[in-house]
């Protein structure tokens, strides 16, 4: 059996055969910065000194290009990496000017290697000659998956360079987790079928009733794709069941297996009939849970329901009753900016902890029972993972007093805390304040709170005017 494709031999035998520049997949974060760093330390893994100063020029032109905070890409742990070997690791834990450093020297063929999750696969249109991939799977939700025939391609679809390359080349490394058996199968399925992304969130319902009654919704939800395509998979499994039926009539069962054969007739038909009403089923269920906590009454909003219709999230419902019931009230900027942080934060994440939280239990122990009567009306499943997390409000007040990022990512390094999940948590956070700065007729006063927050958590390297000029 395969033990792990080392990250040096695939660069050498690359290299060897013109393979250069790759993308090669990991499967986690960890593996990526693993990879790169063993590519520093191996002696076959850096590039010549002439090499490294051109590397070290056109990072420099990239900086000035976006107007990059200097220290900050600097100071990355892997910037000397990066210089030494011209690869990287490119992740959702990379803060987002190194994984744009990255992405700019890929596209000018800079990179001999990105290591990579499959972020790049799905997100960043930029190819190189040769992708390797090392698993059959992924991680998910519920575990390890195999891949999808559009994961795969996603993947393999990075190989070749328009106008440099005649033909991209797309490797399987073996390992336990690479059965290229497997791959080669997945290969050969036909994309997956479109399917429907909406719904009946309580923010898109919501939204909706600020221009439409009760009845105009559930005539909306019915000609949406989601029920088209309910309906449609309904009408196979009917045909299904009525295939069976017919099946059941022309022959002569015994007694047992005759009602072995009408059971799984009727389950059939009970499964095309709830499927065919799904999504008015979840929109009805949807409108009963706003009427529980007083945001619909009647065919349309209440008063509370139309100034939590502004709050454009998918935390509408818990930050909503957390206003209502003054949580907010007579609060600071920063201990705005942390409780709403508290929230936002991805609950298997870890964040900063090593240091007192300045805001008081209490607050975080009032917003808890704002979440649990959210959560008590959906039955204790709500839509979304939501829990009050201190910790993700002391990472974005630890944020706030830094003196520069450098300062700050240092702090977490020491406690294990990826700088590119605390973007996500501080982007995350700028969202929610965003949406109740939009409060400014209904409560006027923590709309400016939110206002100065938002300001105080979007600095350099994490400051809005970074995220336009990227943009642009």
């Amino acid at each position: 059996m395969f033990g792990e494709y080392p990250v040096t031999k695939i660069i050498n035998q690359l290299g060897r055969t013109n393979l250069l520049p790759a993308i090669l997949f990991r499967t986690s974060r960890r593996q990526c910065d693993v990879d790169v760093e063993r590519l520093y330390t191996s002696r076959g893994g850096k590039i010549s000194e002439n090499e490294q100063n051109r590397m070290k020029l056109e990072v420099d032109s990239i900086i000035e290009k976006y107007k990059f905070p200097v220290e900050v890409v600097y100071e990355h742990p892997h910037y000397h990496t990066l210089i030494a070997t011209a690869a990287g690791a490119h992740h959702a834990g990379q803060l987002l000017i190194w994984r744009l450093i990255l992405e700019e020297l890929m596209t000018r063929g800079q990179l001999r290697l990105l290591i990579a999750t499959g972020t790049v696969a799905a997100g960043v249109d930029f190819p190189a000659r040769t992708v390797v991939i090392t698993a059959h799977s992924r991680r998910g939700a519920e575990g390890f998956e195999v891949l999808s025939s559009s994961e795969l391609q996603q993947m393999a679809g990075r190989a070749g360079r328009r106008g440099k390359d005649t033909v991209g080349i797309c490797l399987v490394a073996p390992s336990l987790f690479a059965d290229a058996r497997i791959i080669n199968e997945v290969a050969k399925r036909p994309p997956e079928p479109l399917r429907s992304a909406y719904f009946a969130s309580p923010s898109t319902v919501l939204n909706l009733l600020k221009f439409r009654n009760v009845d105009d919704l559930r005539y909306t939800v019915s000609r949406s794709l989601a029920s088209f395509l309910d309906r449609k998979a309904s009408h196979g499994i009917m045909e299904e069941a009525q295939h069976h039926e017919n099946e059941l009539l022309a022959s002569r069962l015994p007694e047992q297996s005759r009602k072995k054969a009408e059971k799984k007739v009727r389950r059939l038909q009970r499964e095309a009939e709830a499927l065919a009403e799904r999504q008015g089923v979840q929109l009805e269920t949807t409108l009963e849970r706003l009427r529980t906590l007083g945001f619909v009454e009647g065919s349309g909003l209440s008063e509370k329901g139309y100034w939590a219709a502004d709050l454009c999230t998918t935390l509408v419902l818990e930050l909503a009753e957390a206003i209502q019931d003054g949580v907010f009230h007579d609060l600071g900027v920063a201990e705005l900016a942390g409780l709403v942080a508290s929230v936002a934060g991805d609950p298997h994440r870890p964040y900063f902890s090593i240091a007192q939280n300045p805001i008081k239990k209490e607050y975080f122990s009032r917003l808890q029972e704002s979440v649990d009567r959210v959560r008590a009306a959906y039955g204790g499943a709500t839509p979304y993972d939501v829990a009050v997390l201190p910790d993700a409000a002391l990472t974005v007040l630890t944020w706030i007093d830094a003196g520069s990022w450098n300062e700050f990512a240092g702090m977490l390094r020491l406690s294990g805390v990826a700088e590119g999940d605390v973007a996500r948590l501080v982007s995350q956070t700028a969202d929610h304040l965003n949406q109740i700065a939009r409060l400014f007729k209904s409560h006027p006063v923590l709309a400016e709170t939110a206002i100065e927050a938002r300001k105080k958590i979007l600095k350099p390297p994490l400051s809005e005017s970074l995220i336009v000029q990227v943009a642009d």
